[in-house]
């Protein structure tokens, strides 16, 4: 995103005062998450949320953001996608998920070195399905499908978890695969295949599709 990241999402830098941020070692975030109540969707209130969230997403520099993670234990999201505009220029997407439910994975599955706003300084080496068909409601609540490939998938998933109480430690194959953020800084000094195959060699922001 650029600069200006309100602008670029349709968002108003104005409005309620974002919450802080809930993170790793409060109990709250391994409870599974209630879904929205139907009757509020669509609502100036449960709407106000949303946007709430999504500002939320780019104050704290994310790339998503679930409810739980600003303290609102209901099943709702915002991610960012990129994808080509009208002008078929490649612009960040703002998408919103309501009690979303993932309906299939594939086979194929791909790593990533993976962060999260609720997990300050650290990093994941996380091996995740490579694509997922998933639904559930937009924040207009409509129902909606879709099927994501590569980071797309990698992010709905991730901020998927959040919704039931799973966060991306948890997920780590061996803990030698979870480092402080500071130390992906020096992966010329590591050696071969440590900390897994594929580890050192795989940028933040890309994916690896080895076993």
């Amino acid at each position: 995103m650029s600069d200006n990241e309100y602008t670029d999402l349709g968002l108003d830098e104005g409005g309620p005062t974002i919450p802080p941020l809930v993170t790793m070692g409060d109990a709250r975030l391994g409870g599974v998450s209630a879904p929205v109540a139907g009757d509020a969707i669509g609502g100036t209130q449960f709407t106000e949320r949303l946007e709430t969230l999504a500002r939320a997403m780019v104050a704290y520099h994310g790339i998503g953001i679930a409810a739980p993670q600003i303290g609102w234990f209901e099943r709702f999201f915002a991610m960012t996608r990129f994808g080509a505009g009208e002008d078929g220029e490649m612009r960040a997407i703002l998408e919103y998920w309501i009690n979303p439910e993932i309906v299939a994975v594939s086979d194929e599955q791909n790593w990533a070195w993976e962060g999260c706003l609720s997990v300050p300084g650290l990093r994941g080496w996380i091996r995740r399905p490579a694509a997922v068909a998933v639904r559930g409601l937009n924040g207009a609540g409509q129902s909606i499908s879709r099927e994501y490939t590569g980071w797309d998938a990698r992010v709905f998933q991730h901020e998927f978890d959040h919704l039931d109480g799973m966060l991306f430690p948890y997920r780590a194959a061996h803990p030698s695969h979870v480092m402080m953020l500071e130390h992906l800084e020096h992966r010329d000094d590591w050696p071969e295949d440590w900390p897994a195959p594929g580890a050192r060699e795989t940028m933040l922001g890309a994916l690896w599709d080895g076993d």
